[in-house]
Order: structure tokens, then C-alpha cells, then sequence
């Protein structure tokens, strides 16, 4: 059984000068001249250790034709990279590279990308940019990813976005559930939120929320509001 190693400084020494060049040919190259042990342990390294400090330019110019090479071993130990960089401020949803990237990426793909950066965007305008550059739509297509996440902007999103889908209550109380099965503070308060907002008389629970329908308009136009109701 093969054994993955994170570090090998062998392996260091040979992948550093290509990194300090910005040689993404090079880098491939040596890469593909690598047993798929000494791949594997390359990725954790340059995801780890060698591509967070890079500079911006040469991080995205190597992270494209890495993916370009083997999107399905190094995509998510890239993006991974990418939310380090984001949290630093060395990266940006807005970086043309990162767009041009997720324009490359199939169904599959966009979808582990997404559910991995989103948990980590602090604001509901990231998880709208985020959307935008991976050109998934409003509505049906979005919610597929908010109700999966457990945090304030994408919950906030998810009560915007139902409005899309009012008209089909059964659709709207199967959010509600789903909230409500996931168990935690913030969606079970949603859920109740969810309840009055479309008049779901047979969503029951134990709500520790009590909210009248004109509250709600305000809630989904403020996200301090929401914060404020589902913390």
C-alpha cells in the first residue's frame, strides 16, 4: 500500500527552483518525470508549504497549468491554497485567473469548489461573487449550495433566495426541514423564520423564535437585522 508523505526536502530542493522562477512548464514537467508517490507528496508541498507565499501572479500562473496537468489530484489541494491567500489578502474572488479557472471547470468540480470556499466567505456580497464567477444562477442553482452551509451570509441568502421558489410550497417546506434536521442554532432558527415568512402552519417544532410577518421584510433587506435574529 503506498504511504502519503507531506514532505520530502529531496523533493523540496527539486521543486523550489521552478517555484522561485514562476516556471510553470518546468514545473510540470519534473512533475510528470515523478513516480505518483513523489506526485502526491509534491502537491501537499507546493499546496502547504512552497504556493501560499508566492507572489500573486506566479501563484496563479502555476496553479492554472497545474490544474491544466491533473485537475483531479491538485484542483482542491489548490483552492485550499487559494482560501489561505484569501484569508491573507494575497487573493481575491476577483482575480481574473480565478475566473478564467472556474470557467474551465465541469459539473463535478464546480461543485467541490464552491462547497469548499464557501463555508469560509464572511460577508453574503463574497458569496454573491463567488456565484457570479463560477456563473452559478439565482435561485434553484444557488440554494443546491446554501442550504448546505451553515453560516450567516449563506443562510441570509438562502431566506433571499426562496422567494425565487415561493410558489412551490412543498420545495419551500422541504428547505425548512432539511434546516431543521441539521440541528444547529442557526438553521433551526431559520427554519422558523422560513415558517412564518411563507406561512407554513404544518412545519411544527419547538421554535424558540417569535416572529410576526411584518418582521420579516426586514430581516431579508438586513443582514445585521438577520444576524442579529439567528445568532
Amino acid at each position: 500500500m503506498a504511504v502519503d508523505r507531506h514532505y520530502s526536502r529531496i523533493l523540496e530542493q527539486r521543486l523550489l527552483p521552478f517555484v522561485q522562477a514562476a516556471d510553470a512548464d518546468g514545473l510540470v514537467a519534473l512533475l510528470a518525470a515523478s513516480s505518483r508517490s513523489e506526485q502526491r507528496t509534491a502537491g501537499y508541498m507546493l499546496g502547504e508549504r512552497l504556493l501560499p507565499d508566492a507572489p500573486t501572479d506566479a501563484f496563479w500562473h502555476m496553479t492554472e497549468a497545474l490544474v491544466r496537468y491533473d485537475s483531479r489530484a491538485l484542483l482542491i489541494t489548490l483552492m485550499k491554497t487559494f482560501l489561505v491567500r484569501l484569508a491573507r489578502g494575497t487573493a481575491s474572488l476577483g482575480d481574473v485567473p480565478f475566473a478564467r479557472l472556474a470557467a474551465s471547470f465541469n459539473e463535478v468540480e464546480r461543485q467541490k469548489v464552491a462547497l469548499l470556499l464557501l463555508p469560509a466567505l464572511g460577508a453574503p456580497e463574497q458569496v454573491e461573487r463567488l456565484f457570479s464567477v463560477m456563473q452559478i444562477p439565482k435561485g434553484r442553482e444557488q440554494m443546491v449550495y446554501l442550504v448546505r452551509i451553515d453560516t450567516p451570509p449563506c443562510l441570509f441568502l438562502l431566506l433571499r433566495s426562496l422567494r425565487y421558489i415561493e410558489h412551490d410550497r412543498q420545495e419551500v417546506l422541504q428547505v425548512a426541514r432539511q434546516l431543521m434536521k441539521r440541528g444547529t442554532g442557526r438553521s433551526f432558527n431559520l427554519a422558523s423564520i422560513i415558517k412564518v415568512a411563507f406561512g407554513l402552519d404544518e412545519l411544527t417544532g419547538t421554535f424558540s423564535l417569535r416572529l410576526q410577518p411584518y418582521q420579516i421584510a426586514r430581516l431579508e433587506q438586513s443582514y445585521e437585522a438577520f444576524c442579529q435574529t439567528t445568532d
